[in-house]
């Protein structure tokens, strides 16, 4: 068996550590290696890690100074001995059979990279999302050949990783700033050969209402947001890559730094200058952005979204998403009924 590194950046989580450091240790693929990365917690964090690599001989902790996410997931990568990595938040978990299908995927198709669906959960435990693709699985692919790979995914924690890849390739997470992932994500996809896609839910996302990703600070968000998105640009014209993959940065750039953050920013504060600040960074970046052909392609739902953000009708879009919240109370209340078990 393949040694696989298992990398996970803990910070704040005492509540949530408990359970994924046991669906990791529940893998049925047994040769892991687990970095714990103690971020400087300030709570009990690392003194669990401590308890936890007491009780497996597979885990061992690393305790550092904070330097956020990236810098933590940097840390544990240059420390894994594994022939494949793999990301796992420390609020999250992962299914018992994540790492054996990816790793037989890898090793069937010599992948760099083996990606996957995941699962939103809420704090209740009620699924709020399913992350899919329309990316054709069980093949291997390349963004050369299926360019949509650079902006289909964005997240760290949905792929395996061939660490010889990474490591030649030079790749670090970006640090001292939020959305690491979109910073880094989308540079990984778009310079591996050989990726292979499993349509399977694998991964289990907590959705928090106090994390990095629904912060409430858009000054903060907006200034990383534009800063990592702008190092991925500058990353395709320092490789020579723009004009090839100029529709799939521009609708990166559309979702990232313009419909997202503007869609978040109207349900919380529709008078905020960073509504005009957001829409102005991507129209600078992309003047023609309205002519890509990947927005054109936009689910009705949000076609309908992106036309009430660019009239400003900002009144509606919060009527519909007090509708769409209000549907899915309901749908919660018949899921309680059911025997959910997101953990298999």
């Amino acid at each position: 068996m393949e040694l696989v590194s298992v990398i996970v950046p803990i910070y704040r989580v005492e509540a949530y550590l408990e359970k994924c450091i046991r669906s990791i240790q529940r893998q049925t693929y047994t040769e892991l290696e687990i970095i714990l990365v103690d971020d400087g917690s300030p709570d009990n964090c690392g003194e669990m890690c401590e308890n936890y690599s007491r009780e497996d001989s597979r885990i061992w902790v690393i305790h550092k100074n904070n330097g956020g996410l990236g810098d933590a997931r940097n840390v544990g990568v240059q420390k894994a001995a594994g022939k494949y990595i793999l990301f796992v938040d420390s609020d999250d978990w992962i299914h018992e059979r994540l790492v054996q299908k990816t790793v037989e995927t890898a090793e069937e198709y010599k992948a760099d990279i083996v990606f996957f669906d995941y699962a939103g959960i809420d704090e209740e435990g009620q699924r709020k999302e399913i992350f899919t693709s329309d990316i054709p699985e069980n093949c291997t692919l390349s963004a050369e050949r299926e360019p949509g790979l650079i902006m289909c995914s964005c997240s760290a924690v949905n792929k395996l990783y061939r660490k010889s890849f990474w490591d030649t390739a030079g790749f670090s997470f970006t640090t001292g700033r939020y959305y690491e992932d979109l910073g880094t994500i989308p540079k990984v996809m778009g310079m591996a050969k050989r990726i292979v896609y499993r349509k399977e839910v694998l991964y289990y996302y907590r959705t928090r209402s106090g994390s990095i990703m629904h912060s409430m600070d858009f000054k903060k968000n907006f200034e990383d947001r534009t800063a990592v998105t702008d190092g991925v640009l500058a990353f395709y014209k320092k490789n020579g890559l723009w004009k090839k993959y100029r529709e799939e940065l521009e609708y990166l750039v559309f979702e990232n730094t313009y419909f997202v953050p503007s869609k978040e920013i109207v349900l919380s504060d529709r008078k905020s200058p960073y509504l005009q600040k957001f829409r102005a960074y991507a129209y600078s970046r992309f003047p023609s952005l309205d002519e890509n052909k990947y927005i054109k392609l936009l689910s009705g739902k949000n076609k309908l979204l992106y036309f009430l953000l660019k009239k400003k009708l900002y009144i509606l879009m919060i009527l519909l998403s007090c509708a769409r919240r209000a549907k899915e109370s309901m749908q919660n209340k018949m899921w309680r009924k059911k025997p959910w078990n997101w953990s298999a």
